[in-house]
């Protein structure tokens, strides 16, 4: 699968953001879709820096991704397809 950043992403102590989040999405969920393994690369690319910005300067990233990137990308997955779901549900109740 192509890199969805031109360039490596490095935060504090990850070297590499974008393979670590692709490496976390394919432990979660290793049959995905490319579409849908995209759109959790790209959601967790963000929750990244988002921890990134909020952990204080000397804690280590990797210690915490390791602990909640893969349970933070599988909840926003679950949440995704519920939401898929109850749409296809109000679209089938419309068209009848």
């Amino acid at each position: 699968m192509p890199r969805m950043l031109q360039e490596p992403y490095a935060e504090r102590d990850v070297a590499d953001v974008e393979t670590y989040v692709r490496d976390t999405v394919d432990q979660i969920s290793p049959y995905l879709a490319s579409d849908e393994q995209d759109q959790l690369v790209a959601r967790g690319v963000v929750l990244v820096r988002r921890l990134a910005d909020a952990l204080p300067p000397e804690q280590s990233l990797a210690d915490v991704l390791q602990d909640r990137l893969g349970n933070a990308l599988a909840v926003y997955r679950w949440r995704g397809a519920r939401v898929r779901s109850e749409r296809a549900q109000l679209a089938s109740i419309h068209a009848a």
